[in-house]
């Protein structure tokens, strides 16, 4: 029989045992299809069953909370409901979880990423530990799980995130497909967006049409993400008139939610192609003023718009400002990030050499990550730098950008490529465009010495200056001389500094540099570490003490 069905007619029998079965079975069932019903079972029910049964005052509980924005549990019924668990000599998992749940609410409530994280791996061992398959398991863990993806997403852990809504999809699927499958793949198919997985993502989306639902229900709060996956899709295939239509449908709940920096992020990608960059300059800006505690440098939401705001600085002209934010402290260093911003930038300033040892960084370090050049864009980008480098492009690179754009319909990263590159790749794209926006110039390489390449190669191989000195076959006050040439000379912000001084940079007195050598400051050789963008597991070349001096590379 219908399980709605069902309850109808076992409360229009006042069956309350019946009716305590069916919630134990399928409480959330309900509360995603027939939400009206479970309110009415609530308001019918007789005081003395919600005292023989505390699980179900709970879930009362939890079915309020969806008329309330962030699904915030009541907290007296959640002490209550804690109290009761923890009173049983061996409580049901499904109650454990229950207690998780309502505290992992109020951690992503209050920002508190980390914490929520903790928390995680802990449900994540109790589901590990449980029976096989109790009672009314199949019904809580896609809700449980799917909040456990949105801590590990919003704490940075995409990877771990993935895990969290796959497992939830598999719960939902296993027999009859739970109502919650639909919100569990388009959380699934954010991640895959974010990471420029764009054709993983329409799969799990289909083609249903955008439409939001009446506030106060369950569908009102889970499908931000869904919305937000598929604009991100649109402007990724360069759609876009649809992806501005889709963010027409975003609302203030959304932008104060814990998805609201996502809907910035399609702001700004979308504001790379229609020449409204200032319009996101300041007000991404204005949002980690505000929005500080949730987009701290440390968070994804904080990496991922300041990762946006300097691609939009560097459409607009000023590097600096572009600089300014990369180097951040604290950011994060996911491959899709920071260091495509870093590689354009490099690019931008006529670096290609630097380019290219940004997006090698790191490829054997982590195995569960996917190489920063092997994304769509920063297969485009290192395509790109090897053009500017040699004035041709290896095969192998050019199908490398080629099929990885038509693999993951990633059609956007060919904005990221030089004209002449782009001339390449487009006989290889297997969709045609009317136009493809160019928000970015990339200047001439600029060209070093052989002598200057030696000294920047010393410089990236070691760590002191007595070992710099050797490698150069010259004294150590002549190798900091090089040091001190390649910082740029007094007539630009320079990159030295007195050690120990918290004081802003200030113009040390030194030796003008030749143009090539300053301008090509901690670049023309694979693998130099730049301050800007430290390897995670290196120190950055920077703050070698020279004899009173600390030594700052800047990307500028």
């Amino acid at each position: 029989m219908d399980v709605t069905r069902a309850l109808e007619e076992a409360l229009d029998h006042a069956d309350w045992e019946r009716i305590n079965t069916l919630l134990d079975a399928c409480f959330y069932r309900y509360l995603a299809t027939a939400p009206d019903l479970l309110r009415r079972v609530f308001e019918s029910a007789p005081g003395a069953w919600f005292e023989a049964h505390p699980r179900h005052a709970m879930s009362r509980a939890i079915a309020d909370a969806v008329q309330r924005p962030g699904m915030i549990i009541d907290p007296a019924a959640a002490t209550a409901f804690r109290r009761w668990v923890q009173g049983q000599q061996s409580p049901a998992m499904r109650d454990v979880l229950g207690t998780q749940q309502a505290d992992l609410r109020e951690l992503l409530a209050h920002g508190w990423y980390q914490d929520a994280v903790i928390l995680v791996d802990e449900v994540l061992a109790n589901v590990q530990t449980a029976p096989h398959r109790p009672e009314g398991f199949s019904d809580v863990m896609p809700s449980v799980l799917l909040r456990c993806g949105t801590a590990k997403l919003l704490a940075a852990d995409l990877t771990g995130a993935a895990e969290c809504f796959a497992d939830a999809l598999r719960w939902a699927t296993h027999t009859v497909e739970h109502p919650f499958a639909r919100y569990v793949r388009e959380h699934l198919a954010l991640v895959h967006a974010l990471e420029e997985r764009f054709a993983d993502a329409a799969a799990l989306l289909g083609d249903a049409p955008i439409e939001r639902s009446a506030p106060g229900t369950l569908a009102y709060h889970y499908e931000p993400a869904g919305l937000l996956a598929r604009v991100l899709l649109q402007t990724a295939s360069l759609d876009l008139p649809a992806a501005e239509t889709a963010l027409s449908e975003v609302d203030e709940p959304i932008v104060a939610g814990d998805l609201g920096w996502v809907a910035m992020h399609a702001r700004a990608r979308v504001a790379l192609t229609c020449s409204r960059q200032w319009d996101l300059i300041h007000r991404i800006n204005t949002l980690l003023v505000t929005g500080s505690k949730r987009t701290s440098a440390g968070t994804i939401a904080g990496s991922v718009l300041r990762s946006d705001l300097a691609g939009l600085y560097q459409s607009v002209g000023d590097l600096r400002a572009a600089e300014s934010i990369l180097t951040t402290p604290g950011l994060l260093h996911r491959p899709g990030s920071l260091i495509i911003p870093l590689a354009r930038q490099a690019l931008l300033r006529g670096r290609p050499e630097q380019a290219l040892a940004l997006l090698r960084q790191n490829e054997h370090i982590r195995p569960d990550t996917t190489p920063a050049r092997h994304l769509p864009t920063g297969a485009v980008l290192y395509a790109t730098a090897e053009l500017a480098i040699s004035g041709d492009v290896a095969q192998t690179t050019l199908e490398l950008a080629a099929t990885t754009v038509n693999h993951h319909h990633a059609y956007s990263a060919l904005s990221h490529a030089s004209p002449e590159l782009r001339q390449r790749l487009l006989p290889l794209i297997d969709h045609t465009f009317d136009t493809i926006p160019e928000p970015w110039t990339y200047r001439e390489r600029v060209k070093l010495t052989p002598r200057e390449r030696e000294v920047l190669a010393a410089l990236n191989a070691h760590p002191t200056i007595n070992q710099v000195a050797a490698a150069l076959h010259v004294s150590p006050n002549t190798a900091k001389t090089h040091v001190l040439l390649f910082t740029g000379s007094s007539a630009r912000t320079p990159a030295t500094k007195p050690s120990g001084s918290g004081s802003p940079d200030r113009n040390f007195p030194c030796r003008s540099a030749s143009r090539s050598a300053a301008d090509h400051i901690s670049t023309g050789v694979a693998g130099v570490r730049v301050h800007a963008a430290p390897a995670p597991d290196a120190a950055p070349f920077s703050g070698r003490e020279l004899s009173g001096v600390s030594v700052v590379f800047r990307v500028r």
